[in-house]
């Protein structure tokens, strides 16, 4: 059997990154994609999705890490910055989470106020997946899969990352060493922690996918890496992660992926990759039809 996910992550993300989620998913390979609940218009953008596609299977994208806290502040001082945000830093948030048992609390009410915020709209996420793979640190998955079985979300994503055989070549051109070196670091970690997410995912009853692509490539997933990606991916249900998006002239938000979203949604419309997916044996699913 070989079925595959295609999963645009950071659904709500601006009004351009959502139109070309959903571009992506009536005109190309794009089966999932991912809600980003804490962020402005999260309301909107879930109601334009099922409306738009009432057929793509919609994820909650758990956030830490950007926007504002879906909980009182009260409740989440200790993971909010002077302003009152979420802290941006991964490396900040990962060491503090190890340490301090105010900022494991935080954490557990800041991802429970996501969840719930889903439940009062009516939205059943298909699975659980991060902003930057956060749910993978070892002392927040546990949390994470308490949150998936207690609001009956059988799925949740583990990011087992496989290694490509010389995807290098095929990442862009214009990444410097510094660069690929930084996304080949960032693949071998969250490669090491979703292997062990994966077992205990998998021991909780949960569903989750045989192997995932696509911390190596973010900001560079191209029509020739898809196609090479199906040519060599291993047997069983696999996810890849895109970020599509339209082009706009300013984000509201900083982000590095703002030039290459318009490049990963014309990667995952090139119709060379659809005929790739039927050439080697791939059928399209998505993580409510895994969770059946």
């Amino acid at each position: 059997m070989k079925r595959l996910i295609v999963n645009a992550d950071d659904l709500g993300w601006s009004e351009a990154v959502t139109s070309g989620i959903l571009k992506a998913y009536r005109e190309g390979i794009v089966t999932s994609a991912t809600l980003m609940a804490n962020l402005p218009g999260a309301a909107e953008t879930l109601e334009r999705a099922r409306a738009e596609a009432p057929r793509l299977a919609v994820g909650l994208h758990l956030t830490l890490t950007e926007g504002d806290p879906l909980a009182p502040p009260s409740e989440v001082g200790p993971i909010l910055d002077e302003a009152g945000h979420l802290q941006r830093s991964l490396r900040w948030l990962f060491r503090a989470a190890r340490r301090s048992a105010a900022v494991r609390r935080a954490i557990v009410q800041e991802l429970a106020a996501q969840a719930a915020w889903a439940g009062d709209h009516g939205f059943a996420p298909s699975h659980l997946d991060s902003h930057k793979h956060v749910h993978l640190h070892p002392s927040i998955l546990p949390e994470v899969v308490a949150l998936a079985r207690r609001h009956g979300v059988r799925a949740v994503r583990t990011a087992a990352e496989i290694r490509l055989p010389h995807v290098g070549r095929l990442l862009p051109a214009g990444w410097g060493l510094g660069h690929r070196t930084a996304q080949w670091l960032r693949a071998r970690l969250v490669r090491r922690w979703g292997l062990w997410a994966q077992s205990a995912v998998r021991r909780e009853g949960l569903v989750t996918t045989d192997w995932f692509f696509g911390v190596r490539a973010t900001g560079g997933v191209s029509a020739r890496l898809l196609i090479r990606l199906l040519e060599a991916a291993p047997d069983g249900t696999g996810e890849v992660m895109v970020h599509p998006g339209l082009a706009e002239e300013r984000s509201a938000r900083p982000t590095r992926l703002a030039d290459s979203r318009p490049l990963e949604l014309q990667a995952v419309c090139d119709s060379e990759v659809r005929r790739a997916l039927q050439a080697h044996g791939w059928g399209l699913t998505n993580y409510a039809e895994m969770s059946q």
